[in-house]
C-alpha cells in the first residue's frame, strides 16, 4: 500500500465515526444489536448507559473482574465521551480496554446481559467501527447463533476488516456462516489461522479462555490437520510450529486463575490435538520425549478425571514411535506406584484394543530395576511385548547386578514372557542365562540344546577330562570332603552348600560342557570320600529342577564316567550291580528336555549292560548291590522289596523295549511302567509284573526318606496313574501321606529351595488320595484323611482336597463313606470354622442319590413321635417336658445345631430336586419329610427355635418331590399313616410365617393332585384357613399359592367323585368373600379371576355376585361399598358376554330364593338355606326391613355394574356392552352362540318384568327394579334398543304413572345412548331406517300429545339429540318430518309453555333444526325469534316468574338459539339486530365466554357497516354506556374493537361520523361516571375502559386517510376546547385532559404523521401554557400530558414544523415560562420538553433566543426568578449542553456571567445545582476546566 493510500486510510479509519450533517448522525446511532434501527436512533446516551451498566452488574455476580471497567468504559463520565475529538493516546488506552473487555466477555456472548454491554459499547464506542476486527474475532466461536449474524449486520461494509471480508456475503443475506465456510476460510488464509491461534495464546496467558472458543478452535485445528495431511512440506514448516506452541500453552494451565473444570478441559484439548497429530505427522523421538515430559509435569495428570485420557494420549503418542523401547529421560515425574494405582483402568483399555504396550513398555525399560517392575511387566500384554527391547534388558541386568531380588525379577520375566522371547535367545545366550541365574527357566519354558551334546563321542569312552584351572583346585581343596548320602532329604543342607559352591566355579568357567565336565568330576572326586556319594550328588544334581540343562548334561556326562569307572574297577573281587539304580533313573525320563531325557537314558542302558553281562545265562552270580543302604537308609531289610538280579535283566528289557516313545514324551513313562512292564508276565505268571516289579520300583519309590527332588516327580507319575484309581496309590498311604500334614511345612521349604512348584506337588500328593479301589479299609482311612484335610489349617490345601473329593466322590462305594464326607461338610458349615472352601458349594456339586438323602435325614432327626391317625387335631399337643428340657442350655445348643444341619439337608436337597428329582422322588423320601415337619413342630413351639426358614425349605423339598413323583411313570404306594394331610394342616395353622403357609398350601395341592385321597377330610380347614389368612397378605408368592392350591384341589376333588362339591365351593368363595376387605386392593381382581376360572365360571361367577352383593348391601361405610362395586365392575371384564349374562342369571335365581319375610327355624326352606354357606345365619336373622333392604341393596348393586358397564362403551372394549354387540354384529358369530346369548339376556329381562308384578307393593324394590330393567336394555345395540322400545314409548299406550315412567327411562335412556354411541360415522342404513321411520314420528307425536311435562322434556330433549348426530343425513328426504316437528316445537305446549324445562328444551330442538334446515324454517321466523326475545326479556325483569337458576338456563338458551340463527339465517337478522345485540350484552347470568363468541359470530357473519352502526347506536340511543356491569362494557368494547379491524376501509369512511360522535361520548365517559354518585367502578376499571376506547379510535383511525381524518380531527379539538358536540356538560379541563390523554397516545402510533395537526391546537396549547404559567390553571396532570404532547410532536418532527418563524415564536415563550412554576413533580417532563425542542430548531438564530430565554429565568435581574424556577432552568441548561454538545459552546460566553452568579447565589440548593450538574456537564463538552472562564 503507498504511503498516501495508507495516510488515507488511516484518516478514515479515524473519521469513521463522524458525522457532519444530521442524516449520517442517526445512520450511525441507529446500528443497535437490540433495537429496530428507527428505535435507536431516537434514544438518547442517558438511556443507552443505565442499560450498558445494567448489564454490567449482572456480569459481575458472574466474574467480579468486570467491576475494573466501571472506572473506564462504564464511568458516568463515558455518557458524554466523543472518540473524535480525544487525543491518540487516549485512544490507545480506550482500545485497549475495549479489547480487553472484549476478550473478558466472549464467553458470555450468549446471555442477554452481555448484549447490553456490547450494545452500550457499540452505540457509544462504535467497536463496530473502530474495533470491527477483534469485536468479529472474539465473536468466531458463536458463528452458529443469531448474536454473530447481529454483530456482522452492525459493522458498516465500507469498513468490514479485510481478514473478514469473506464474511460480507453473509452480511448481506443475514445468514450464519455455515461450519465448512468457517474452515475453508481458515485453510485458505494462513494468516487468518496465524493471528486466532495469537489470540487464543493470548486468552491462555490472560486466562479468559472458555470451552466454546476451545471447541472452535479444536474443531477448525482438526480438520486443518486432515485437510493439509497430503501437503507435508505447508503443514510442517507453518502450521506445526503454531499447532505445537498451542499444545504446549495447554499443557501447562495449572495457574490459580483457572477453574478445576477449565484445567481440564484445555488439558483434554491438548490431548485431542496429540492424537490428530500422532495418526497424521511422524513425530521425531525428542518431540515425542518433550510432549511426553510435558503431559506428565501436571501433577493432577492422573486425577480420576483425566486418568483414562492421559493413558490414552500417551499411548497413541508412543504407538506412532519407531523407538520406542529405548532409553528416554521423560519419566523422572511418573511413578511406578502412581501408575499401578491405575491397574483396572490399564486392563480395561487394552482389553478395549487401545494401543499402551509400547509406552508401557518403554516406561518399564526406563524404570527398571525396581521393586515394583515386576507388576509393571505384567501388564503389558504378552503378545505385544518388543521381544528385542526385553532381550537387551536383560542381558544389560544380568550382568550389571547379581542382586537376588533383581535375579528373581528377571527369571519371572523371562517365564511370563513365553515361548516368543525364548525363541530369540540362541542356545549361547539361552546357557548364558541359566548359569548366570543359577536355574533353568521355568517349567513352561522347555530349552533343548541336543545339538551341542554329543553322548556318543570318544571323550566319553575315553574318559579325557580337560585340565581344571589352578584357582578352582584351589578354592576346591578348601572344602571338607564328605560321605553322606544325598538321596537322602535329611541332607539337604548340605546339598544346597555344596551346589552353590560348585555353581560358582562353573559359572566363572566357560560354557563348554568339556569344561564344567571336567570341573564337576573333579570336584565330585576331591570333595567326596565315597563312589556312592559322589553318585547320590550327582543324581540329585542332574534331576533337581533348579540345575541348568548344560550344567545338567554335563552333570550326567560325568555320571556316566562315574558308572563305568565303577563297573570297570578291578580293586574288588565281587561285581558289583547298579540295578537298585533303576527307580531313580527312571524319575529322569520324566525330565521336560528331551536332552536330558536321552542323557538318562544312556545312563539306564550303563545299568542295562552291567546287570546283563553279570547275570544274564550265568548261575546265581554273587555281587555287591551298589548303594543299598543309601537308598533304603533305615529300613530294615525285610521290608526292602529288592529284585533278584535274574528279575532285573528281564526288567532292563522290559524298560528298553519301548524306551523310544518317553524319549519324545515324558508322559509316556506312565505307559511304560503301568502298561507294559507291570503288566508283564515270567514263565506264564502274570504276578511277575504286577507283583514282583511294580513292588521293587514302587517300595523304593515310597521311601519316605528320599529328597524332594526325588518324591515330586514320583508324586505326579502316581497322580496321573491315580486320576480313576488304582490301589497302587496305597503303596504311599504309610509314608508320604500319614504325615503329610504334619511334613507340609518342610514339604514346602523343600520345594522353594529345589525351585519345585509346590502348588502343583500338593496337587499331585492329594491326587494319590481316593479314586475306584478294592480295598475298604484304606478307602476308610482315605476318607478320614479327606476329612482332616478339610479341617486343616492351610487353605490351599483345603481348597484342592475339595476339589479331588468332590472329583472322587462317586467312586466311594459305600453309602457309609459317602456319608461321612457329606457329614464333615455339614459340619464345617454348622461350625462356622474358617475355611477357604464353600461347604455349600461342594454339597451341591457331590453326586448325592436317594439312599444317601435318607442317611443323612436320619441323623438329623430330633423326635420320633408322629399323632395317631384319628380326627385332625386344631393344635399340635405342646409337651410340658419337652419345653422344660429346652430350657437347660446344653439341650437348647444341641438342638440348635441338629437344626442347623437339617436346615444345610434340606438345602441340597432342594437343590438336587430341581436338578434331577426324577432320581429322588419316592414315597420313603417324603414319608422322613413328613417326620421331620413334626420334628419343625416341636422345636419351633416348644423349644422356641427359629424354624422358619427350615420349614420354607422342608415345604419347598415336599411339593418338588411330589411334582416329580407325578412325573414318573412308577405307580408308588403311600403310607396313610406318615403322610397325611392333617399334619400339613396343622403346620400350616402353627406357624406365623406367610412364606412357610403358602409354602405348606402349595405341598397340599401338589398332594390334591398326586393322592386326593390324602387331603379329603382336610378341605375345609385348607379352605377356612386360606380364606382367613392366605387371602390377605400383600405379595405374589401368596397369590401364587392360593391360586395354584385351588387350581388343583378342587379337580381332584371332583375327580375323586365327592358329591359336595357345589357346598364346598360355596364355602370356598363365602371365606374369600369375608375377607374381601383385608385383600390387598391391586390382587383382588386376579385372585378372584382365577379362583373362578378356576372353579369355572359357570360355577362360580353368579355365587360370587351373589356374595359381594352383599358386601356391597351390608356395608355402612361408602368407601368400602365403593370398593366392592369397583372391584365387581373390573372383575367381570375378565368374562365374556355369555358368561357374564349366565352369571346374572344366576344371580337372579339367587336372589329369588332371599325370603321377603322372616321363616320359620322349622320350616323346610329355611333348613334348606342354613345349610348353604352363602345364606346362612346373616341373611336368614334378618328382620322383614332388613330383607327388603338387602333385596333392593342386590339390584341396586347389579345395576350399578350394569350402567358403569354402559358409560364405559366406546371406551373400553372388555365391557358387557361391547361384548355384546360384538356377538350380535359380528358376521363371524356362530348362530348357536347368538341364540344362548338372547336366551340368556331373554332370561334376566323376564326375570325383572316378572319381579315387577310380583314386588308391586314395596316401592324401594319397584324403583330399583325399573333402573335395572332401563340400565339392562340399554345393553344392546342400538338397533335391537330401538326396536325393543317403540311400542313402550308409543303416548296411545300410556295409560297409568308406572307406564308413563317406564317410557320416561327409556326416552332418557334413548337419548344417552344415541349421545354416546352414535357419530356421523357409524350410522349405518339400519339405525337411520329404525330412527326416521319409526323413533322420530313417535317422539313427534309424544312433544304433540304433552301427557306430561317430565315426559314432554325427555322427548324434546332426546328429538334434540337424535336430530342433532344425524345432522345433514336428514336434511334432505325428511325436511316435512322437521318442519312438522319445529312446528310442535314453537307450540304453547313447548316454547310458549310455562315451564323453564320444556322451554329450555324447546328452544334447544329449535336451534337443532335450525341449524339442519337453515334458509327452509323462514317461514317460522316470526314464530321463532320474537317469542325467544320476550322469553329473554321477562327473565330480565323484576319480580319475574323465572328464579335465578332458571334465568341463567333461559338467558343461556336463548343465546345459543341466537347464534344459531345468525349463522344460518344472517341477512334477517338485521332488523333485530340492536335487540339482539342488547340480549346479549345484558346477558348477565350467562358465561362471558360463551357470549364473547356469539359476538364474534355476528361480526364474522352480519354485515360489517350494519354491525358498527347498532353498536354505535345502542350505546347512545339505549344508553348502553350506563350499563353497570364492566364485563358487559368490556364485552361490548371488545366487540366494537373486532368490528373495527374487520371493517373495510370504505365502510368505516361511510360510518366515520356516527363513530366520531360515539367517540365523543365515550370520551365523557368518565365525566358521566364521576358524577354519577354510584362509584360503581374503579380507577383502574376506568383507566382499563378508556384505554379500550383510545384503542378502537386509534384503530378506527388507522382505517381513514388524511382526508378524511383531519375534518373529525378538527370536530374533537372544537369538543375539547370549545364543547362544541358535548353530550353532557363538563367543564374544559376535564375535555382537554380527555382529549390529550388520546392525542398522546395516537402521536405515539403515527409519530411525525400528526406533527401538523398541531396546528388545530396551536392557540389552545399555548393558552393553556400562559394559563399555568400565570397561576390560572393547577392541574398537574393535565400540564403533565400537555408537556408529553408537546415532547412527542417535537421528537417526531421530520418535516421541520416548528422551525417555522411563526410556530417557534408562538410556542418558545408560554413553554419557556413553565419554568416559574412547574411543580417538582413533573419538572422532568418540562426538562425533556425543552430539550427536545431546542434540538428540534436548532439554528443560530433560535438558538440565540432561546439562550436569552433561559437566561431570563436564572439571572437575578429581575428579582422574580424563585430558587425553583432557577433550578430547573440550570437543569434544562445542563440537559441541552448534554443534548447539543459542542453546538452550543458558542454560547457559553453569554452565559458565563449568568453562571458564575449562580455559583454566588444566596441558596446553596442553587449553588450546589450548577456546581455538580451543569458545570461538569459544560467543562465535560469543553475538555477543560471552567475555572479559567469564571475567574
Amino acid at each position: 500500500m503507498s504511503s498516501l493510500s495508507s495516510q488515507l486510510k488511516s484518516i478514515n479509519d479515524k473519521t469513521a465515526s463522524v458525522a457532519l450533517d444530521r442524516k449520517t448522525r442517526s445512520q450511525i446511532h441507529s446500528r443497535s444489536l437490540i433495537f429496530d434501527p428507527k428505535v435507536a436512533s431516537t434514544q438518547d446516551f442517558d438511556y443507552l448507559f443505565q442499560l450498558g451498566l445494567e448489564g454490567l452488574d449482572e456480569l459481575s455476580e458472574i466474574d467480579s473482574r468486570f467491576n475494573r471497567f466501571r472506572q473506564t468504559l462504564f464511568s458516568d463520565t463515558s455518557i458524554n465521551f466523543d472518540r473524535n475529538v480525544q487525543t491518540k493516546d487516549t485512544l490507545t488506552q480506550i482500545n485497549k480496554s475495549i479489547d480487553a473487555f472484549l476478550n473478558l466477555v466472549s464467553p458470555y456472548y450468549g446471555l442477554n446481559p452481555t448484549v447490553k454491554t456490547l450494545e452500550w459499547l457499540v452505540r457509544r464506542f462504535h467497536i463496530n467501527i473502530h474495533n470491527a476486527e477483534h469485536f468479529i474475532l472474539t465473536a468466531l466461536p458463536y458463528h452458529r447463533d443469531s448474536i454473530f449474524v447481529k454483530i456482522l449486520n452492525i459493522v458498516p461494509k465500507n469498513q468490514f476488516p479485510n481478514i473478514f471480508s469473506w464474511l460480507i456475503g453473509f452480511k448481506d443475506q443475514l445468514k450464519a456462516p455455515p461450519a465448512n465456510s468457517i474452515l475453508k476460510a481458515f485453510y485458505n488464509d494462513y494468516p487468518l489461522y496465524n493471528m486466532y491461534t495469537e489470540y487464543l495464546l493470548q486468552q491462555l496467558a490472560n486466562g479468559t479462555v472458555y470451552k466454546e472458543q476451545l471447541v472452535f478452535y479444536l474443531s477448525i485445528t482438526i480438520q486443518l490437520l486432515a485437510s493439509l495431511s497430503k501437503k507435508a512440506d505447508t503443514l510442517n514448516e507453518m502450521y506445526l510450529p503454531l499447532i505445537l506452541k498451542v499444545v504446549g500453552h495447554l499443557l501447562l494451565t495449572n495457574d490459580s486463575k483457572y477453574s478445576s473444570s477449565m484445567k481440564i478441559d484445555t488439558r483434554l484439548s491438548a490431548y485431542s490435538i496429540i492424537s490428530i497429530l500422532t495418526s497424521i505427522v511422524p513425530l521425531s523421538s525428542k518431540l515425542t520425549e518433550s510432549l511426553t515430559e510435558s503431559i506428565l509435569q501436571n501433577s493432577n495428570v492422573f486425577d480420576t478425571n483425566l486418568a483414562r485420557q492421559s493413558l490414552i494420549v500417551l499411548g497413541q503418542l508412543w504407538n506412532f514411535n519407531n523407538e520406542s523401547g529405548s532409553t528416554v529421560n521423560c519419566f523422572k515425574q511418573l511413578s511406578i506406584p502412581t501408575l499401578l494405582k491405575h491397574e483396572s483402568l490399564i486392563n480395561e483399555l487394552i482389553a478395549d484394543d487401545y494401543k499402551l504396550s509400547r509406552f508401557l513398555t518403554t516406561y518399564f525399560i526406563n524404570t527398571f530395576p525396581n521393586t515394583d517392575s515386576l507388576k509393571l511387566f505384567r501388564l503389558i500384554p504378552t503378545s505385544q511385548i518388543s521381544i528385542s527391547a526385553i532381550t537387551n534388558l536383560i542381558f544389560a541386568n544380568i550382568n550389571s547386578s547379581q542382586d537376588e531380588q533383581i535375579r528373581n525379577n528377571l527369571i519371572q520375566i523371562i517365564e511370563q514372557s513365553g515361548d516368543n522371547l525364548v525363541e530369540s535367545f540362541t542356545s549361547e545366550q539361552v546357557q548364558e542365562l541359566e548359569m548366570k541365574l543359577m536355574t533353568t527357566l521355568g517349567n513352561k519354558i522347555v530349552i533343548d540344546i541336543t545339538n551341542d551334546v554329543d553322548f556318543e563321542g570318544s571323550e566319553e569312552d575315553n574318559g579325557d577330562l580337560e585340565d581344571v584351572d589352578e584357582q578352582v583346585l584351589e578354592s576346591i581343596d578348601n572344602i571338607e570332603s564328605t560321605s553322606v548320602s544325598f538321596i537322602l532329604s535329611e541332607n539337604n543342607e548340605q546339598f544346597y552348600k555344596l551346589v552353590n559352591i560348585l555353581l560358582n566355579q562353573l559359572v566363572k568357567a566357560n560354557h563348554k560342557i568339556k569344561t564344567q565336565k571336567s570341573i564337576i568330576a573333579t570336584f565330585t572326586k576331591k570333595l567326596f570320600t565315597s563312589q556312592d556319594s559322589s553318585i547320590s550328588f550327582l543324581l540329585r544334581l542332574a534331576l533337581s529342577p533348579s540345575t541348568s540343562t548344560l550344567i545338567a548334561l554335563s552333570t550326567i556326562r560325568v555320571l556316566k564316567l562315574k558308572l563305568k569307572e565303577l563297573t570297570s574297577s578291578k580293586a574288588s573281587t565281587t561285581p558289583l550291580d547298579l540295578y537298585l539304580l533303576i527307580p531313580i533313573l527312571l524319575l529322569g525320563l520324566r525330565d521336560a528336555r528331551p536332552s536330558i531325557r536321552q542323557g538318562f537314558v544312556n545312563l539306564l542302558s550303563i545299568v542295562k549292560d552291567v546287570t546283563k553281562s553279570t547275570h544274564e545265562g550265568k548261575k546265581k552270580v554273587k555281587s555287591t548291590l551298589f548303594m543299598e543302604n543309601e537308598i533304603y537308609h533305615h529300613i530294615e531289610a525285610s521290608k526292602r522289596a529288592i529284585l533278584p538280579p535274574n528279575d532285573a535283566v528281564l526288567l532292563c528289557d522290559l524298560i528298553f523295549e519301548n524306551i523310544e516313545d518317553v524319549i519324545l514324551t515324558p508322559t509316556a513313562l506312565n505307559g511304560l511302567l503301568f502298561n507294559h512292564v507291570f503288566k508283564s508276565s515270567k514263565n506264564n505268571s502274570k504276578k511277575f509284573g504286577q507283583l514282583i516289579l511294580k513292588t521293587f520300583i514302587l517300595n523304593q519309590w515310597s521311601l519316605e526318606s528320599w529328597s524332594i527332588v526325588f518324591k515330586y516327580n514320583i508324586w505326579s507319575i502316581i497322580a496321573q496313574e491315580n486320576e480313576v484309581g488304582t490301589d497302587d496309590r496305597y503303596f504311599f498311604v504309610d509314608t508320604d501321606l500319614q504325615n503329610y500334614f504334619q511334613n507340609r511345612p518342610t514339604i514346602l521349604q523343600q520345594c522353594k529351595q529345589a525351585k519345585i512348584d509346590f502348588t502343583k506337588v500338593e496337587t499331585d500328593i492329594v491326587g494319590l488320595v481316593g479314586g475306584i479301589s478294592t480295598n475298604d479299609k484304606n478307602s476308610i482311612r482315605e476318607v478320614e484323611w479327606f476329612n482332616n484335610g478339610l479341617e486343616s489349617a492351610y487353605p490351599n490345601l483345603q481348597i484342592t482336597i475339595n476339589e479331588r473329593s468332590i472329583k472322587v466322590f462317586d467312586k466311594f462305594k459305600s453309602t457309609d463313606l459317602k456319608l461321612k464326607v457329606v457329614s464333615k461338610l455339614i459340619e464345617l458349615l454348622v461350625g462356622n470354622s474358617n475355611t477357604e472352601i464353600d461347604p455349600l458349594d461342594t454339597l451341591q456339586k457331590l453326586s448325592i442319590d436317594h439312599d444317601l438323602f435318607l442317611s443323612a435325614l436320619s441323623l438329623v432327626q430330633i423326635g420320633t413321635q408322629i399323632p395317631e391317625q384319628g380326627l385332625a387335631k386344631r393344635r399340635r399337643r405342646s409337651s410340658n417336658s419337652t419345653k422344660q428340657a429346652m430350657v437347660k442350655e446344653d439341650i437348647s445348643n444341641i438342638a440348635s445345631v441338629h437344626l442347623k444341619k437339617l436346615t444345610i439337608v434340606l438345602d441340597i436337597l432342594e437343590y438336587n430336586l430341581r436338578k434331577e428329582a426324577s432320581v429322588l422322588g419316592h414315597p420313603d423320601l417324603l414319608k422322613a419329610l413328613f417326620k421331620i415337619l413334626t420334628d419343625l413342630d416341636y422345636l419351633g413351639n416348644d423349644g422356641n427355635l427359629p424354624v422358619l426358614y427350615a420349614q420354607e425349605t422342608l415345604a419347598n423339598c415336599m411339593s418338588l418331590t411330589i411334582s416329580n413323583m407325578k412325573s414318573s411313570d412308577k405307580q408308588f404306594k403311600f403310607d396313610s399313616n406318615s403322610i397325611r394331610a392333617d399334619l400339613i394342616v396343622n403346620s400350616i395353622r402353627a406357624s406365623q410365617s406367610p412364606q412357610v403357609q403358602n409354602r405348606l398350601l402349595l405341598v397340599v395341592a401338589e398332594l390334591a393332585s398326586l393322592a386326593p385321597e390324602i387331603i379329603l377330610h382336610s378341605v375345609m380347614p385348607i379352605f377356612t384357613f386360606m380364606g382367613a389368612h392366605t387371602i390377605r397378605q400383600d405379595d405374589e408368592f401368596s397369590s401364587l399359592a392360593l391360586q395354584r392350591t385351588i387350581a388343583k384341589v378342587i379337580p381332584a376333588l371332583a375327580t375323586n367323585g365327592t358329591s359336595s362339591i357345589p357346598n364346598e365351593i360355596e364355602f370356598l368363595l363365602t371365606s374369600f368373600v369375608t375377607a374381601f376387605h383385608h385383600i390387598p386392593r391391586h390382587r383382588r381382581v386376579k385372585l378372584f379371576t382365577t379362583l373362578s376360572k378356576t372353579l369355572s365360571a359357570e360355577k362360580s361367577l353368579s355365587i360370587l355376585l351373589f356374595l359381594m352383593g352383599q358386601q356391597y348391601a351390608n356395608s355402612s361405610n361408602k368407601a368400602k361399598s365403593l370398593e366392592c362395586l369397583e372391584f365387581t365392575i373390573s372383575f367381570l371384564k375378565g368374562f365374556s358376554a355369555l358368561d357374564q349374562l349366565s352369571a346374572l342369571n344366576g344371580f337372579a335365581q339367587l336372589w329369588k330364593l332371599i325370603p321377603t319375610t322372616p321363616l320359620d327355624p322349622k320350616s323346610e326352606e329355611y333348613k334348606q338355606l342354613s345349610t348353604r354357606s352363602i345364606y346362612g345365619g346373616s341373611i336368614l336373622s334378618l328382620s322383614e326391613d332388613g330383607l327388603t333392604e338387602l333385596s333392593a341393596g342386590l339390584l341396586s348393586f347389579i345395576e350399578l355394574i350394569l350402567k358403569d358397564d354402559a358409560n364405559n362403551v366406546g371406551y373400553s372394549i372388555s365391557s358387557l356392552k361391547t361384548k355384546i354387540a360384538v356377538v350380535l354384529l359380528d358376521s363371524d358369530s356362530q348362530e348357536l352362540e347368538i341364540s344362548d346369548l338372547l336366551k340368556e339376556f331373554g332370561n334376566v329381562t323376564s326375570f325383572i318384568i316378572m319381579s315387577l308384578d310380583t314386588f308391586n307393593d314395596s316401592q324401594i324394590i319397584l324403583t330399583r327394579l325399573y333402573k335395572l330393567l332401563s340400565t339392562f336394555m340399554d345393553l344392546l345395540p342400538l338397533n335391537y334398543f330401538i326396536d325393543s322400545i317403540i311400542e313402550l314409548l308409543d303416548i296411545e299406550n300410556l295409560t297409568d304413572s308406572v307406564s308413563i315412567k317406564v317410557a320416561r327411562n327409556y326416552v332418557i335412556l334413548a337419548g344417552s345412548k344415541f349421545e354416546t354411541e352414535l357419530s356421523t360415522s357409524n350410522i349405518t342404513e339400519s339405525i337411520k331406517s329404525s330412527v326416521v321411520e319409526k323413533l322420530l314420528p313417535i317422539l313427534i307425536k309424544g312433544i304433540k300429545g304433552n301427557i306430561d311435562v317430565e315426559l314432554q322434556q325427555s322427548f324434546l330433549n332426546t328429538f334434540s339429540i337424535i336430530i342433532n348426530k344425524f345432522g345433514s343425513e336428514l336434511a334432505t328426504s325428511n325436511s316435512k318430518l322437521l318442519i312438522d316437528a319445529l312446528q310442535a316445537s314453537t307450540s304453547e305446549q313447548c316454547l310458549l309453555s310455562s315451564e323453564t324445562e320444556v322451554i329450555i328444551s324447546s328452544i334447544s330442538a329449535i336451534g337443532n333444526i335450525v341449524n339442519i334446515l337453515g334458509v327452509k324454517t323462514i317461514g317460522l321466523l316470526p314464530k321463532i325469534l320474537p317469542p325467544a326475545l320476550k322469553i329473554w326479556q321477562e327473565t330480565t325483569i323484576e319480580n319475574s316468574q323465572f328464579d335465578d337458576d332458571s334465568a341463567k338456563l333461559i338467558q343461556t338458551s336463548v343465546i345459543i338459539l341466537l347464534s344459531c340463527l345468525i349463522r344460518k339465517l344472517p341477512v334477517f337478522m338485521t332488523s333485530s339486530l340492536d335487540s339482539i345485540l342488547m340480549a346479549i350484552l345484558t346477558s348477565d347470568l350467562v358465561d362471558n365466554n360463551l357470549r364473547s363468541t356469539v359476538l364474534e359470530l355476528i361480526v364474522g357473519h352480519v354485515e360489517l357497516s350494519q354491525v358498527l352502526k347498532s353498536l354505535t347506536n345502542i350505546w347512545s340511543a339505549k344508553q348502553f354506556y350506563t350499563n353497570d356491569h364492566a364485563g358487559n362494557l368490556g364485552l361490548y368494547l371488545k366487540a366494537l374493537e373486532s368490528t373495527i379491524d374487520k371493517i373495510s376501509k370504505k365502510g368505516a369512511i361511510s360510518q366515520s361520523s356516527i363513530f366520531v360522535k360515539w367517540f365523543i361520548q365515550a370520551l365523557e365517559f368518565r365525566h358521566y361516571i364521576e358524577n354519577d354518585g354510584d362509584n360503581k367502578f374503579d380507577n383502574n376499571t376506568i383507566y382499563r375502559l378508556e384505554g379500550s376506547f383510545h384503542t378502537c379510535a386509534i384503530t378506527f383511525v388507522m382505517k381513514l386517510n388524511d382526508k378524511s381524518f383531519r375534518p373529525l380531527f378538527a370536530n374533537l379539538v372544537r369538543w375539547a376546547v370549545d364543547g362544541e358536540g358535548a353530550n353532557v356538560e363538563s367543564d374544559k379541563l376535564s375535555r382537554l385532559l380527555a382529549f390529550f390523554k388520546f392525542f398522546n397516545k395516537l402521536q405515539d402510533q403515527l409519530k411525525g404523521i400528526v406533527t401538523t395537526y398541531y396546528s388545530y391546537l396551536m392557540d389552545a396549547t399555548v393558552s393553556i401554557l400562559d394559563q399555568f404559567s400565570q397561576d390560572k390553571i393547577k392541574d398537574v396532570n393535565l400540564r403533565r400530558i400537555l408537556l408529553t404532547s408537546l415532547n412527542l410532536s417535537f421528537k417526531f418532527d421530520q418535516d421541520d414544523y416548528w422551525t417555522q418563524q411563526g410556530r417557534f415564536e408562538s410556542i418558545c415563550d408560554p413553554l419557556l415560562g413553565q419554568l416559574i412554576n412547574i411543580e417538582d413533580s413533573i419538572g422532568k417532563y418540562l426538562v425533556k420538553t425543552i430539550t427536545s425542542f431546542i434540538s428540534n430548531v436548532a439554528s443560530d438564530e433560535y438558538n440565540e433566543t432561546l439562550v436569552h430565554g433561559l437566561i431570563k429565568y436564572v439571572s437575578n435581574e429581575t428579582g422574580q426568578n424563585s430558587s425553583t424556577t432557577k433550578i430547573w432552568a440550570i437543569r434544562s441548561l445542563k440537559a441541552i449542553f448534554q443534548k447539543m454538545g459542542e453546538q452550543w459552546l458558542s454560547y457559553l460566553p453569554t452565559l458565563i456571567p449568568y453562571i458564575a452568579e449562580l455559583l454566588e447565589d444566596d441558596d446553596e440548593t442553587v449553588e450546589l445545582e450548577v456546581r455538580n450538574g451543569l458545570v461538569r456537564v459544560i467543562e465535560n463538552v469543553l475538555g477543560e476546566p471552567l475555572d479559567r472562564y469564571l475567574g
